[in-house]
């Protein structure tokens, strides 16, 4: 029986799903379905498989890579309204919680959660916080949903400290290319050390593990998880639907932080903010901050419109931020003893001077974080745009990207460099003044993404490559993937996109170019 599913067809409704927040793609559609479960999910891609129509899956529209912008067409499935649990009675050990339009099922006791991929982050968070419990993952776009973020495996400022989402899913549920329902919880399937096999309901679908297919040793958004031995449930995570339609993630949870503090540090050198950035890493009187994030110079003198006391002889800081136990039940302070332990690290690496912020000073803290994107992005609309990299490298290779950011500067096109410093990976905008400039900028672009993935690095550590392609040395338009997979990683992701997608109708263009052949 087919299913009372809203479907949009008016164009300016359909409108809003032809973008997301970068604009830099523009798509089209025939119509938009909104399902509200699963089960709608897979009738939608049973009958695109009858129609031969392309399918594009639409979250939150956060994205900056195109993944979600149908630009081969067809039809557009917005997962906004997928908001409640599958099933009807939760597993045994959860109980179900309702918070105005969505649902979800919460085992306090085991810090587990079964969410559905339309609940946004931000609610999600808002919800936990009266159980005492927290979703550690911390993408900076809180507004995303979370089948987003499983999409792409995404992180952020506290990745540091806890990693990016995969470490936080326990098990998935998805609808597979042909419509097919799929459940995959963690240590359930795994791979041999040279192919993937997943059977559900009596078919199986299979896929090779090339013993040439590397990731990088870093954080990593882009490309496949595959891996000998790998846990099916990776293969989803990070796949920018590719191979699914996840519906459903249960994630892990951790207690709540009791008290939180943040700290912005100046440094008279770009040196010492990098060796006390080192110094956080290593932890200080056995503490380990949540976050680890940098300003270059040229970045505070955006933020100083917004933050005049920032110090004018300032080339470098660092933001840190960490849980405590107070100094007392009535004194909300860090102690004594570890107030000294981080000024200690501070005037060790010479500091110039330094805020710290708790309780409800945390919010000023936050606006000082978001002061330079609200800079930049005013600055970058009377101008030409801003050309912004999302590179990680290891750490033992580190100072040698940060060595060629600025030497970037010989290009005489003028840059920004800040970002997650705690997992060696930072962003680079580019803020060209004119065409000229913005070709010096892709071509120096180009060669920084190389390096990162000569370094055992990642072409992009946290936003996905989605449907970006680059300009090559030989002016080519080639996906961006291929800087850091070459040729045969492109084809190892296209053969297992045949496995589960033989047409190549889910999510055309993620990764890889529609129609390439594995």
């Amino acid at each position: 029986m087919k299913p009372d599913i809203h479907v949009l067809e008016d164009p300016e409704k359909i409108a809003a799903y032809l973008r997301d927040e970068s604009s830099a793609f523009t798509g089209n559609a025939e119509r938009v379905f909104l399902p509200r479960s699963a089960a709608e999910v897979a009738w939608i891609l049973g009958q695109a498989n009858d129609a031969g129509a392309r399918v594009t899956i639409s979250g939150a529209g956060t994205s900056i890579t195109g993944s979600r912008v149908p630009l081969s067409g067809g039809w557009v499935v917005s997962m906004e309204q997928v908001r409640h649990p599958a099933s009807e009675r939760p597993p045994v050990g959860f109980e179900q919680v309702h918070r105005r339009d969505f649902s979800f099922f919460l085992d306090s006791a085991g810090k587990r959660a079964i969410v559905p991929a339309g609940v946004r982050l931000s609610e999600l968070d808002e919800a936990l916080e009266r159980f005492g419990l927290l979703y550690p993952p911390d993408p900076t776009e809180m507004s995303a949903m979370i089948g987003g973020t499983v999409a792409t495996n995404a992180s952020g400022a506290r990745s540091f400290r806890f990693g990016p989402t995969r470490a936080w899913v326990n098990g998935l549920r998805l609808v597979l290319p042909d419509g097919t329902p799929c459940h995959l919880a963690r240590g359930q399937a795994f791979a041999t050390q040279a192919e993937g096999c997943l059977a559900v309901e009596g078919r199986v679908w299979r896929f090779p593990i090339p013993a040439s297919y590397r990731m990088p040793r870093t954080k990593n958004a882009a490309g496949l998880y595959l891996a000998p031995g790998m846990d099916l449930v990776d293969l989803f995570i990070g796949a920018e639907g590719l191979l699914g339609v996840i519906t459903e993630v249960e994630i892990a949870l951790i207690p709540r932080f009791g008290h939180l503090a943040a700290t912005a540090a100046f440094f008279p050198t770009l040196g010492a903010s990098l060796d006390f950035a080192d110094r956080l890493r290593a932890g200080i009187d056995g503490k380990m901050p949540l976050s680890i994030e940098f300003f270059d110079a040229r970045s505070l003198t955006f933020m100083r419109t917004a933050f005049p006391a920032i110090p004018g002889e300032a080339q470098g800081a660092i933001l840190f931020e960490f849980a405590y136990e107070p100094a007392g039940r009535h004194n909300p302070f860090p102690s004594a003893a570890t107030a000294m332990a981080w000024r200690k690290a501070l005037e060790a690496s010479h500091a110039l001077s330094d805020w710290t912020a708790i309780g409800r000073d945390l919010a000023e803290m936050k606006k000082f974080r978001h002061a330079l994107p609200e800079a930049i992005n005013a600055w970058v609309r009377l101008r030409m745009g801003k050309l912004g990299m999302d590179l990680a490298v290891p750490g033992d290779r580190f100072r040698e990207i940060v060595r060629a950011y600025e030497d970037s500067a010989a290009t005489g096109v003028a840059f920004v460099l800040f970002g997650h410093i705690g997992d060696h990976h930072l962003h680079m905008n580019f803020l060209p003044e004119n065409r000229e400039q913005q070709e010096t900028a892709r071509r120096r672009y180009l060669e920084l993404a190389r390096q990162a993935a000569a370094a055992g690095g990642t072409i992009s550590a946290e936003h996905g490559v989605g449907k970006k392609t680059i300009t090559d040395e030989s002016g080519n338009r080639v996906p961006y993937l291929a800087l850091m997979t070459g040729e045969e990683g492109l084809r190892t992701i296209a053969g297992v996109k045949h496995a589960f997608d033989p047409d190549g109708r889910l999510n055309p263009g993620n990764m890889i170019p529609e129609g390439y052949q594995a």
